[in-house]
C-alpha cells in the first residue's frame, strides 16, 4: 500500500480490528481526521473535551474487547487528554493514544512554538511505551509495534506522537507483511498447577478471588467452573465484578471492600487464597497494615499474566505466571481428577451469615428512604430502586463519588463487561463518556449512567456529544449539591463548614434540555419507575435529576483506615468511631 503516514496509520488500525476513533478536531492531525471521517468502516467521534475522548476509548475497549484509540492536538489538547489516558493506564486497558505535534524539525528540543509541549515526557509515566514518528519510512514499523505492546501481556495504553509534517508525507506498507496480532496465552507450569491444587485440597478456610484479569482473558466460565467444582466462597475486585454469579451460594459479596464486611473478614481469615488476575490494590484488603495485616499462616496462590505484578503488593507463596483462562483450565482439570471439597463447611456458613447480616444492614438503610429528620431521599434507597428499573441486558456506567458506593452495593451484573467503572484512578466524570461509548458500540442495548452532581459536572458537556450522535443513554444524577464523598472530612474530621464541599443546587434536567436532551426531575421513589420508562422512550439522551441527601455507607471507614493509614488526622479515625 502507498499513501501518507496518516492513511497508513488508519489502514493498520483497521487491519487490527479498530473501528472506533475518538478525539477533538485539530489541524496538526488533520490527515488522520480527514481519513477517519471519510472511511465508512470507522466510527469517528469528536468529543467536547479531550479527557472524554480518553474515557470513551477506554470504554470502547472494555465493551468490544478491542484496542481503543483516542487522539488530541499539540499542547493543550495533549494535556487535556492525560486524565482519560491515566484512568486507562491504572485499569490496564489497551489504548493507542495519538498526539499531533508541530513540525518535526522544530521539536525535541522545541523552539517555543505556539502550544509547544513535551508529549513524550507527559505520557511516559502512564503508558507502556511511547515514541515519536520522525521518519515516514519507519511509521508502519512503529505503529505495528505500538499495537503489539498495547494488547500483549498485561495490556495498557501506548502513545505515538505524530509531527504534522510527517503525517502528510508518503510511505509504503505491506499490510500482509505481519499477521494480525493475537496475543499468545501463556500456559502455566504443570508442576505449579499441581501444587496449587494440593494447597486448595488441604485448605480449611479457602477463598477464591477474581480480578480484572479474569474478565480480560475471557475466563469467566472457567472461574465459575472452579466455584462449582470446589464450592469455595468467592469474591472479586471492582474490575472483576460480574465474574461470580450474583445468585451463587458461594458469592460472599463482590467489588473489593465495597463487597461488605463478609468479604473483608474472609480475606483476613482465609488460610489459602487463590487470587487470579489481580494487583492487590487498595480495593483488596490483603496485606494492608496496620488495619488489615496479613496473617502469618495465610498462603497466597497468585495467578497473573505479568510476572512483575506477582509479589509486588503482597508476598506470594505460590506464583503462577500464565494467562488467567489457561491457568484456570489447567487447575480445573487437575481438580476434576481428584474432587475437592470444603473440609470445614462451617467456614462458608459463617461467611454467608456475615454476608446476610451486611445485606440486612444496607437494606435497612434503603428502607428508611430518607436521611435523619429530612424529607429528602437517601442514596441507598435510590440505588436500590434504580437496580429494579435497569433492564437485565443493560450496560451500566458508574461514575466516581459517594453514589458509586451505593451503586456497587445494589446494582448487580452477571457479566463483567456489563459494568463500567475506573477503580484504578476513580476519576470523577468518567461515567457519561463511558456511557456514550457503550451506546455507540452497542446501540441496541440499554445504557445507564449513574453519577452524582459533582462528578456529572466534570463532563456534563458530553451530553452534546450524545445528542449529536443520537446516543440514547439514560443518566441518573443523584443530586445532593455537595462533593458528597468529602462531607465526612468536612463535618466529622475537620468540623469546618468552609472545607469546600458545598456546591450550587443545579437543575440538571434543564441543563439536559439545553443540550437537546430529555430532562426530568424526580422527587419520589414512587415516581422513579415511570420517569425511567419515559427516559427509555424519549428517543434522545435522557437525564433524570434526583434530589438526595448524603448517606453514609457502612464501608466508608475504609477510606480513612487504609487510604489515610499513618496520617495524623485531627480527630479519631472513622473506624474507631464506628467500633
Amino acid at each position: 500500500m502507498e499513501g501518507t503516514v496518516s492513511e497508513i496509520l488508519l489502514a493498520l488500525l483497521k487491519k487490527h480490528g479498530v473501528r472506533y476513533i475518538c478525539g477533538l478536531p485539530a489541524a496538526q492531525i488533520g490527515g488522520v481526521m480527514d481519513g477517519a471521517g471519510r472511511d465508512p468502516d470507522i466510527h469517528y467521534v469528536t468529543t467536547r473535551h479531550e479527557e472524554a475522548a480518553g474515557h470513551m476509548a477506554h470504554a470502547i475497549s472494555r465493551v468490544t474487547d478491542t484496542l481503543g484509540v483516542c487522539f488530541a492536538t499539540v499542547g493543550p489538547g495533549a494535556t487535556n487528554m492525560l486524565p482519560g489516558v491515566a484512568a486507562a493506564w491504572a485499569d490496564n486497558i489497551p489504548l493507542l493514544v495519538l498526539t499531533g505535534n508541530n513540525q518535526s524539525n522544530l521539536i525535541y528540543p522545541g523552539r517555543d512554538l505556539l502550544q509547544n509541549a513535551d508529549h513524550i515526557g507527559l505520557y511516559k509515566p502512564i503508558t507502556k511505551w511511547n515514541a515519536t514518528i520522525r521518519e515516514p519510512e519507519r511509521a508502519p514499523e512503529l505503529i505495528e509495534r505500538a499495537i503489539q505492546i498495547a494488547v500483549s501481556g498485561r495490556p495498557g495504553p501506548v502513545h505515538l506522537d505524530l509531527p504534522c509534517d510527517i503525517g502528510f508525507r508518503r510511505c509504503s506498507c505491506d499490510l500482509d507483511l505481519t499477521p494480525v496480532i493475537r496475543p499468545p496465552r501463556p500456559a502455566p507450569e504443570a508442576a505449579r498447577v499441581t501444587e496449587a491444587a494440593a494447597l486448595l485440597r488441604a485448605a480449611k478456610r479457602p477463598l477464591l478471588l477474581a480480578g480484572g484479569g479474569v474478565a480480560r482473558s475471557g475466563a469467566v466460565e472457567e472461574f465459575r467452573e472452579l466455584i462449582e467444582l470446589t464450592g469455595f466462597p468467592a469474591t472479586t475486585t471492582p474490575m472483576g465484578k460480574g465474574v461470580v454469579p450474583p445468585e451463587s451460594p458461594s458469592n460472599i459479596g463482590c467489588g473489593g471492600f465495597l463487597a461488605g464486611e463478609a468479604a473483608v473478614k474472609a480475606l483476613q481469615e482465609a488460610d489459602v487464597l487463590l487470587a487470579v488476575g489481580t494487583k492487590f490494590s487498595t480495593w483488596t484488603l490483603v496485606d494492608k497494615p496496620p488495619a488489615f495485616p496479613r496473617p502469618k499462616s495465610q498462603k497466597i496462590i497468585h495467578v497473573d499474566i505479568d510476572a512483575e505484578m506477582i509479589g509486588k503488593n503482597t508476598r506470594c507463596d505460590l506464583a503462577i505466571v500464565a494467562d488467567a483462562r489457561e491457568a484456570l483450565k489447567a487447575l480445573n482439570e487437575e481438580l476434576r481428577t481428584t474432587p475437592v471439597f470444603l473440609s470445614d463447611p462451617t467456614w462458608l456458613d459463617g461467611i454467608s451469615k456475615n454476608y446476610s447480616a451486611y445485606r440486612s444492614a444496607v437494606e435497612a438503610t434503603a428502607n428508611a428512604k430518607v436521611v435523619g429528620g429530612t424529607t429528602v431521599l437517601n442514596e441507598a434507597a435510590v440505588a436500590r430502586a434504580l437496580a429494579d428499573c435497569i433492564p437485565e441486558d443493560a450496560i451500566v456506567a458508574v461514575d466516581g463519588g459517594q453514589m458509586m458506593q451505593w451503586t456497587s452495593t445494589f446494582v448487580t451484573v452477571d457479566d463483567p463487561r456489563s459494568i463500567l467503572f475506573n477503580p484504578g484512578m476513580g476519576h470523577l466524570g468518567a461515567g457519561l463518556p463511558f456511557a456514550n461509548a457503550a451506546k455507540l458500540a452497542h446501540p441496541d442495548r440499554p445504557v445507564v449512567c449513574i453519577t452524582g452532581d459533582g462528578a456529572f459536572g466534570c463532563t456534563v458537556q458530553e451530553l452534546e456529544t450524545a445528542a449529536r450522535y443520537g446516543l440514547e443513554t439514560i443518566t441518573i444524577v443523584c443530586n445532593d449539591s455537595h462533593w458528597g464523598m468529602y462531607r465526612p472530612f468536612a463535618e466529622a474530621v475537620f468540623q469546618n463548614p468552609d472545607f469546600g464541599v458545598k456546591l450550587t443546587d443545579v437543575d440538571f434536567a434543564k441543563v439536559a434540555e439545553g443540550f437537546g436532551c430529555y430532562g426530568e426531575k424526580v422527587a419520589t421513589l414512587e415516581d422513579l419507575p415511570s420517569a425511567f420508562a419515559r427516559a427509555q422512550n424519549a428517543g434522545r439522551p435522557a437525564v433524570l435529576d434526583i434530589e438526595v441527601e448524603f448517606t453514609p455507607h457502612p464501608m466508608d471507614y475504609v477510606w480513612l483506615t487504609v487510604v489515610f493509614a499513618n496520617v495524623d488526622l485531627p480527630v479519631p479515625q472513622v473506624a474507631e468511631q464506628a467500633a
